[in-house]
């Protein structure tokens, strides 16, 4: 036989055996079961760079399937990221299971692997290419779910997602399932549906309001049954149930939406229909719309903070008559659903940030958070005219100079063999010199803690921004500690993960980011604990990472807070925090408060009296204002400002400080962060500075320590106002 074609022969064996191999794998693969239904998000909706639940139903074949279940997608950056739960799943043989797991989408378009996973081997895997997943919305898009039935949410605001959910079995159970969703909608007149969702789905969805979401209950004739004691919603709701009023005066309601059509015009076989409404006492927050009639106050609509959320009571069905027949029912829900605040900023910048934030990268103030983050001690970015102007001496020097001087100076051509590569190894060197002049040889790690107490429902929310620098690749392992988590208390919880960068700017999540890193890291999620293992980074490169942990904590507040006959806040504050807090300020409505300790500082447990002076006005503290010549100066936001202090400031109480329209920039990626509804709405605010850590990241399994190269702590306590109390001004 020729050499060649023995030579054919053997590579054609060749590909059949590992032809047959991979056959024979796959079959393997798929002979222990498969992945059937895979939904992504609610009803097929989801947003980038948040938690997202994914429901698999997953088939077992002839033998029982045993493994952990892990899914992989692309993170912000491009990079893959795995994220694996630690509970193993179980099911018998020909058997099925639905389960649910979170992901964080970072990219369009990025494919989704499943597998199920024993001793680390995939057993079972399944691969979604990217354009078969639900369309991913922008991470700034307002997003809104309904359940129930429908009000005409979808009608009224017509600038957000609006997602209903028509089975309630599919609400999650964990928190954090909604964290991409600004706002939901509960209409309870379906008494069967309310009663069908289950104390699990409720305390996750309660837990989501209290750690800062926003819940609009629309409550009428059913009342008793939702909210009535020991009833599913009654600890959500802003009030004790008293009982259904049917009421024919409706001016309140139509002055609040400012109707051209009466209530009252509208009528069912000629008759008007009566409006039944769910009468609340002891109500707390504020009373948008109330009647007032003989018997006294009649709330209709309040606003109430609850934990470090909101919300939002309408005491009627709006899906029934009359509001179902009512022209002005829109306006009348988009006022529930924004507020007259949000509304009148969302007009003013309907027309988005300016065209500078394009060259800035970023149109959040997320982002601006994150470059602020991103400044380290010894490393200085090269500017792109340094860069740009050194490439164009080197093409001059290798090009038109290299020639002109060898043939008009030295004349001899040949020499280029001696003039190129020393200019190459000259511009080598520099460039060697210029990277050990502008970074630092040492790994470095910025991070900033923002921990939210609510002493009312005893809870602690805590937000940390983490921003690690490396002078060469390397991949590490992160994960996060605090003295306010317990690992045996259910109720405390902390997720750890990759920080995303809103827009369409380099780097941001509605782009496409290229990588050098193909292979993923692992998010590896636990009960109530979560860590990071061999995330990678490029030489000289940061990786922005975002932890969220909350807890149930028992803390004492002896807060005397009520209001004199002005309507301004007097009595005493105290820290009820283990630690020192320092440039302290009580905050209540649009005034910061002076607190009578020295430089401000509070020590634990110290008590102090309100500073009897007028108090400043907090917006004024915030936009920077002052009065020169008699005139009012506002002074400008800078989008290009790095202090942390002051951009986190601002992303704190945007809403008072003028929203949008004052900062030029968005803030909706992470918008719990804003506490300024809370000032609006009956809550005071201690407002300070720690020197002692809130968390502390773990690197490579020990503490950062001398790693740290910045830090930043920031407290606030949310303590309740006795408005039912007033004394004298003087």
């Amino acid at each position: 036989m020729p050499q060649h074609r023995r030579l054919t022969l053997l590579l054609l064996a060749a590909c059949l055996a590992v032809f047959a191999g991979t056959s024979a794998a796959v079959a393997q693969l798929s002979s222990h079961g498969e992945i059937r239904d895979v939904s992504v998000g609610f009803d097929g909706t989801c947003k980038l760079g948040y938690w997202t639940p994914v429901r698999i139903t997953l088939a077992a074949g002839s033998q029982d399937l045993d493994g952990q279940l892990a899914l992989t997608t692309k993170d912000g950056d491009g990079v893959p990221a795995t994220f694996l739960d630690a509970e193993r799943i179980q099911v018998a043989a020909n058997g099925t299971s639905s389960l649910t797991r979170y992901i964080k989408l970072g990219q369009l378009d990025s494919d989704l692997t499943i597998e199920l996973r024993d001793a680390g081997e995939p057993i079972v895997r399944r691969v979604i290419a990217g354009n078969e997943l639900p369309q991913a919305m922008a991470s700034d898009r307002d997003w809104i779910l309904t359940i129930g039935p429908d009000i005409g949410v979808a009608g009224a605001v017509k600038t957000s997602q609006v997602t209903p959910i028509a089975d309630v079995s599919e609400l999650p159970t964990n928190w954090f399932a909604y964290e991409a969703v600004n706002t939901i909608v509960l209409a309870t007149s379906d008494v069967s549906a309310i009663a069908s969702i289950t104390p699990e789905q409720i305390a996750a969805l309660e837990r989501w309001v209290e750690l800062g979401g926003r819940l609009v209950m629309c409550v009428g004739a059913a009342g008793a049954e939702v909210v009535g004691a020991d009833k599913p919603f009654g600890r959500l709701t802003p009030g004790t149930f008293s009982r259904i009023q049917t009421v024919r005066s409706h001016s309140a309601l139509e002055s609040y939406a400012a109707s051209s059509q009466a209530l009252d015009s509208l009528s069912v076989g000629g008759r008007p229909v009566p409006l039944q409404i769910c009468l609340l006492e002891n109500v707390t927050g504020k009373m948008s719309v109330y009647e007032q009639n003989a018997e006294g106050v009649r709330p209709i609509i309040v606003r109430a903070p609850t934990g470090l959320g909101q919300v939002v009571f309408m005491a009627a069905d709006l899906d029934k008559a009359p509001f179902s027949d009512w022209a002005d029912r829109p306006r009348l829900i988009e006022k529930l659903l924004r507020g007259d605040a949000e509304q009148n900023q969302d007009r003013s910048s309907a027309s988005g940030p300016t065209g500078q934030l394009v060259h800035l990268g970023y149109n959040d103030l997320v982002g601006q958070l994150r470059t602020g983050a991103e400044q380290f001690s010894g490393v200085q970015l090269i500017s792109f005219a340094w860069v740009a102007g050194l490439i164009i001496l080197y093409i001059l020097l290798i090009g038109p100079a290299d020639y002109f001087f060898l043939r008009d100076v030295l004349r001899r051509m040949s020499w280029t063999w001696v003039t190129f590569p020393f200019i190459a190894i000259v511009f080598c060197l520099l460039a060697v010199l210029m990277r050990a002049s502008f970074k630092a040889p040492d790994v470095k790690l910025n991070q900033i803690d923002l921990v939210d107490i609510d002493l009312e429902r005893s809870i602690a929310r805590g937000t940390t921004w983490a921003h690690l620098y490396t002078p060469r690749s390397a991949s590490y392992d992160l994960q996060l500690t605090s003295a306010w988590l317990d690992a045996a208390n259910e109720a405390s919880g902390c997720l750890l993960s990759w920080q995303g960068l809103p827009g369409t700017g380099l780097g941001g999540l509605q782009s496409k980011s290229a990588t050098l890193f193909q292979s993923p890291y692992t998010i590896d999620r636990t009960t109530n604990d979560s860590q990071i293992e061999n995330a990678p980074i490029e030489i000289d490169g940061t990786k922005a990472f975002v932890g969220r942990w909350w807890n149930d904590v028992q803390l004492e507040s002896t807060a005397d807070l009520h209001l004199d006959a002005g309507g301004l806040l007097r009595g005493n504050v105290t820290n009820p925090l283990a630690v020192e807090l320092y440039d302290c300020m009580l905050l209540y409505e649009n005034w910061a408060y002076k607190l009578e300790r020295k430089g401000s500082v509070l020590q634990p447990g110290d008590s102090t009296p309100i500073h009897l002076e007028k108090p400043l006005n907090f917006n004024w503290r915030l936009t920077r204002r002052r009065v020169v010549e008699i005139k009012d100066i506002t002074t400008p936001w800078e989008q290009r400002d790095m202090d942390v202090s002051r951009i986190l400031e601002m992303m704190m109480f945007h809403g008072i400080a003028g929203g949008d329209k004052y900062t030029q920039l968005h803030h909706r990626y992470q918008n719990y962060v804003d506490l300024s509804e809370h000032l609006t709405t009956g809550r005071a605010i201690l407002f300070g500075q720690a020197k002692q850590p809130a968390s502390v990241i773990e690197l490579n399994g020990h503490a950062a320590g001398e790693r740290y190269d910045h830090r930043w702590t920031f407290y606030r306590v949310v303590f309740p106002v006795d408005a039912s109390r007033t004394t004298s001004s003087r």
